[in-house]
């Protein structure tokens, strides 16, 4: 009897002994999960370089401080399942000090995976009741924060619930040198975001930071998604429907872009991420993810269910997650969290400040959205009721803010292009950006290829095609000087490609090389350059001259010419079955192979904008 009197105390002090433990081990997940060695490691086995995959994973058993026993018999593990995978015989070396890891710690690697697989599943589900203490350091007593579901997405990966051992009969033996000479022949694409897409044309506007590798964690898998549902013949009518009034390239290059959609949707937010399987968005991004459900409703690509189920999700998000200052939405998201990124590039509750002309483009596909589909009015008004805007515009001009070593900055944004751009999806909203609509007192005009080019004589502006592009596609074609302008832009480029036989559609965005990002600038510097590629994270031009695949599909769309239809042609092979399309063509020949939301939702909205035949804010009611 006294026994079971004491056998409830009994219970409690042997809880509180292994708290200690389960609190080093949910420590250990957690340094695991936001390591950038780590995010490295799956990176690499996520593109099939399995065994410089290995070598970062055996120098995070060995070297990484915090790390429990077992978390680093775990690592050992995943070295030996990626070294099996590029058939290299030291798989058994690392399976080996896997085994002598969880000799140690008084278990072994059936028990582990069991009792670890059960514990990360339930983090990642945002579970809260802890997992049944076990063997060795895998007790739990204390519930994972949701960081944690990030080495869940790795064990899927690894397929480590199913990983036994290595397989007899490897017998590569690659040294590190050759190794790493091989994966740089690969030339990986690199998995950095800018904080800012359109914010970065901005006057004065700088990042917070300058971006780093793989500052973000590993993606997380995200279900694939079907872009027709079966059994449904009357959206495949539609389907064929829409596709009659359009070339049949562009029908087929909408459907290709809108599989980057399908497989970078996170399923728990809504929000779709900015680089392909990297779950980050800049607040551009998020407007362009809008764009490309609309426009997938509107090409029938997507049923209407379908768009409203995707669409509510995304809304009740943005209508939820946390604002900088509790004033607009932060530079940059967690697609998978809907958590702010801050001046760490980790999770934030401060964030790193807001962008005037990024926070436009939403503003912008938020007001589309509720003119195309009146239902969802009240979720966009839900949005835009949260945001103060009393920052956001002052004496006329576009103000963003930055955070800079806990320091708020506020900067004027917009040159002649993003700044009317951003100023007219304002407009939208009652919100007057006056001075940065009018560019008149800063335009100047050069003649290229006898071409009058127009450009912004202020220092640190560059003239590009992707705001004018959407300005046209967006608002519509007024037969008003703005209209020439635009005009004038796309045809110098088309006289480039007369003269020099290089495809030119200039743009800006992410590239697949340091520095990550830049745009295909046709005139900077004042007037005194032309044909430059520049970068906010580069002091000098750089000889990475680009043009973009997504302004390719929007001038052929605007003006369908000889020269849109060859570019159409030249970029059409840049598509990836399944994946989307890469983001365009270097001068030098080379591809960009950065696959990203805005290429694709650009491809997706010039064929709406086809499809509507003139503006999408009016429904192709009006404008051209």
């Amino acid at each position: 009897m006294w026994f079971k009197r004491a056998l409830p105390l009994l219970l409690v002090i042997l809880v509180i002994c292994a708290a200690p433990a389960s609190a080093n081990e949910n420590k250990s997940i957690v340094s695991l999960a936001t390591n950038k060695r780590f995010a490295e490691a799956v990176s690499l086995y996520k593109n099939r370089d399995y065994n410089p995959s290995s070598i970062i994973l055996e120098d995070i058993a060995e070297n990484m401080r915090g790390l429990s026993t077992t978390m680093r018999g775990v690592i050992y593990v995943m070295a030996s399942k990626a070294a099996e995978q590029g058939r290299n015989a030291r798989a058994y070396e690392f399976w080996g000090m896997a085994t002598a890891k969880f000799a140690r710690a008084g278990t072994t690697w059936k028990t582990v995976k069991k009792e670890l697989g059960q514990k990360l599943q339930l983090a990642n589900l945002g579970a809260s009741t802890p997992v049944a203490a076990g063997i060795g350091e895998i007790s739990s007593g204390v519930s994972l924060p949701p960081e944690a579901g990030r080495i869940q997405t790795a064990w899927n990966l690894f397929e480590l619930s199913d990983y036994s051992r290595p397989v007899a009969g490897l017998k590569v033996n690659d040294s590190t040198a050759q190794i790493w000479d091989s994966v740089e022949q690969h030339n990986e694409q690199a998995m950095v975001i800018p904080y800012s897409e359109g914010g970065l044309a901005g006057v004065g506007a700088t990042p917070s930071t300058a971006p780093r590798q793989n500052a973000y964690g590993q993606p997380p898998a995200v279900p694939m998604g079907r872009a027709v549902p079966m059994n449904a013949p009357a959206q495949a009518k539609a389907s064929q429907m829409a596709s009659q009034r359009m070339p049949g390239n562009v029908r087929g290059a909408a459907d290709l872009a809108w599989a980057y959609f399908q497989r970078n949707h996170q399923p728990s937010t809504g929000l779709f991420n900015g680089l392909d399987l990297y779950p980050v968005a800049t607040v551009w991004e998020i407007g362009s993810s809008i764009a490309a459900l609309v426009s997938a409703e509107g090409l029938s690509i997507i049923t209407k269910n379908d768009f409203h189920r995707r669409m509510r999700l995304l809304l009740q998000t943005l209508a939820s997650m946390d604002l900088y200052n509790n004033e607009l939405p932060n530079k940059l998201y967690f697609t998978d969290t809907a958590r702010m990124v801050g001046e760490d590039q980790m999770p934030s509750t401060k964030g790193l400040g807001w962008s005037a002309i990024d926070v436009g483009r939403l503003l912008l596909w938020l007001k589309i959205t509720e003119k195309l589909h009146p239902a969802l009015e009240p979720a966009t008004q839900a949005v835009f009721k949260r945001f103060r805007t009393e920052r956001l515009v002052f004496d006329g001009m576009l103000t963003g803010v930055n955070l800079w070593a806990g320091k708020e900055n506020a900067t004027t944004e917009g040159f002649f292009g993003y700044g009317p751009y951003a100023a007219q999806a304002l407009q939208l909203w009652e919100l007057n950006a006056w001075a940065s609509r009018d560019y008149r007192p800063h335009i100047q005009e050069k003649t290229i290829f006898g071409i009058s080019v127009p450009y912004d004589t202020r220092p640190g502006a560059t003239l590009s095609s992707k705001p004018f592009a959407l300005i046209q596609m967006e608002f519509g074609r007024s037969d008003q000087d703005e209209d020439r302008l635009a005009r004038a832009i796309y045809e110098v480029q088309s006289r480039r490609f007369e003269q020099t036989k290089i495809a030119t559609a200039s743009g800006d965005g992410r590239i697949d090389r340091s520095p990550w990002f830049a745009t295909s600038a046709i005139i900077a510097a004042s007037g005194n350059a032309e044909w430059q590629c520049l970068s906010p994270f580069s002091n000098q031009p750089l000889d990475l001259y680009w043009a973009s695949t997504g302004i390719a599909f929007a001038w052929d769309a605007l003006y369908n010419t000889a020269y849109t239809r060859k570019l159409v042609d030249i970029f059409m092979p840049l598509a990836i079955k399944g994946k989307g399309f890469q983001a365009g063509k270097y001068d030098s020949g080379g591809t960009n192979t950065a696959v990203t939301l805005d290429t694709n939702a650009l491809i997706l909205e010039a064929a709406l904008y086809r499809h509507l035949g003139g503006a999408i804010l009016t429904g192709g009611k009006k404008g051209k």
